[in-house]
């Protein structure tokens, strides 16, 4: 199973990869422009790399509103969900929290959990450039999990493969 995820933002973290293997992640940055261009910018990304690495899902990490939010970020979510779909593409979202809970195996560390996130990528051997990119491969991981019979296999035996002594 091909998967490809965004963890939308200004700078979005996008990362793809067949599930049981290592997944490749990146950043877009869309500027800071106004926001109906980010919008198109992300709608044509969306679309290129739809065309580029044809998934068999995509998911997107869902909006998290309060008082403070931006509801611009709404926008860059419904976009990709929006532009998966035109293309006939099956779309899933899920929270950031429970991604992170699952990608960092239920502990919450102390400290900058984005920073932790990204470690954890560094430490199964995942080249992401930040972390943004970071997050955008633990969504893609927790996707795959959720999604992926061989990749649950895979992600167990690595895990173990990481913790136990040798």
């Amino acid at each position: 199973m091909k998967v490809l995820s965004f963890d939308t933002a200004t700078k979005t973290g996008v990362c793809f990869g067949c599930a049981g293997e290592t997944p490749r992640a990146w950043t877009v940055d869309l500027g800071k422009a106004e926001w109906p261009v980010r919008f198109s910018k992300t709608l044509i990304m969306t679309a290129h790399y739809i065309e580029k690495f044809r998934p068999d899902l995509v998911a997107v990490e869902q909006f998290v509103g309060g008082p403070k939010a931006n509801s611009n970020l709404v926008g860059l979510v419904a976009c990709v969900q929006g532009e998966a779909t035109r293309l006939g593409v099956r779309v899933v979202s899920y929270y950031p929290a429970t991604v992170r809970k699952h990608f960092l195996g239920g502990i919450k560390p102390p400290g900058n959990i984005k920073a932790a996130v990204y470690a954890r990528c560094q430490m199964l051997g995942w080249k992401v450039e930040d972390t943004d990119a970071a997050d955008a491969a633990s969504l893609w991981d927790y996707t795959c999990s959720l999604e992926s019979r061989a990749h649950q296999i895979t992600s167990a035996v690595s895990a173990t493969a990481t913790t136990m002594p040798t």
